[in-house]
């Protein structure tokens, strides 16, 4: 049996969709990814479907499918991360050695035209328990670098929403968008791995799929934006978890207001907001490292730990 790469077109979204949810299912991922996410690549500003992807198709059919994810950078380092799945029919004949050997071609040629010289990095994520993923990765030289962690906490007993003095929590405000973004990138500056968004990406971040911007938050001071709270839904996963989940996507603070109780005001905002959604739990994703006691606040306000993933990474 041989499989043939080719690029993905709009018209194959259905049958990555398809191929990836077998995957999930057989690999007891803990979500179930709607099809909308991948119709979202459509959308995608740093996005092209010609060079950034490819389908394996064996008798016709779509069997696994690989993507680059980059988003140029020109500040701190230059990254770009591999995604891909295999029909686990399909599995241990060659197939993701195949697609892999072509994400890390075509991630190095991208990095490798970047016109700076900063760091380069090629990344992946996988849950810890993906024991098929993680040697793939590591067979083609991907180390193991960072850890993330999934917290989890029910919405009973949510702690009283205390606003430091001189802080306002608004809800977002589509207006400021653009604030938002700019505190975003401020923010995310010192934490490892992450480069600014530009305009681009962020308006492309704002309308994905599960995307809840009316439970989402922002912080302000002095008429500025100091803090960012995006928030999401994805009602697909209640199938496999048996939650209806609020998830807080990103949360940051910029470095001037931090230790005020800031973020521990927009964390308790989205709560509150999740609950009246009649979501039952929240969930939120940490570095294991941060460097800002993040990992202890979402403790003290009652997460607790879920799920691992790990990073693997190759530099250039």
């Amino acid at each position: 049996m041989t499989a043939e790469l080719r690029p993905a077109t709009a018209a194959d979204l259905v049958e990555i969709h398809q191929v990836n949810r077998r995957a999930e299912q057989h690999d007891s991922i803990p979500m179930v990814t709607p099809l909308e996410e991948f119709v979202d690549w459509l959308d995608d500003p740093h996005l092209e479907l010609a060079n950034d992807t490819r389908v394996a198709v064996v008798d016709g059919a779509v069997v696994g499918y690989a993507r680059v994810w980059h988003r140029p950078s020109g500040e701190r380092e230059e990254r770009v991360f591999v995604v891909g799945g295999v029909d686990p029919e399909f599995r241990r004949r060659g197939i993701g050695t195949l697609l892999m050997e072509w994400l890390l071609g075509r991630a190095s040629e991208i990095l490798r035209a970047v016109p700076n010289q900063l760091p380069r990095y090629i990344r992946s994520m996988a849950f810890d328990f993906e024991e098929s993923a993680i040697r793939l990765y590591e067979r083609h030289g991907m180390k193991p670098v960072r850890y993330h962690d999934e917290l989890l906490r029910d919405l009973i007993d949510l702690p009283d929403l205390v606003v430091p003095t001189g802080v306002e929590i608004i809800v977002w405000d589509s207006d400021r968008s653009e604030e938002a973004r700019i505190a975003q990138n401020a923010a995310f500056a010192d934490h490892w791995g992450s480069t600014p968004r530009d305009r681009e990406a962020w308006q492309h971040d704002l309308t994905g799929f599960g995307i809840r911007l009316d439970l989402s938050h922002l912080a302000t001071a002095d008429g500025e934006v100091i803090g960012v709270c995006r928030n999401s839904h994805f009602p697909s996963d209640q199938a496999v978890t048996g939650r209806l989940d609020g998830w807080i996507d990103q949360l940051s603070v910029v470095r001037s207001h931090r230790r005020r109780g800031v973020a521990s005001a927009l964390i308790t905002a989205s709560l509150r907001s999740f609950q009246e959604a009649e979501f039952t739990h929240a969930v939120l994703g940490v570095d294991s490292e941060n460097p800002t006691g993040a990992y202890r606040l979402y403790e003290r306000l009652g997460f607790r730990p879920n799920h691992r993933s790990v990073m693997h990474q190759l530099e250039l």
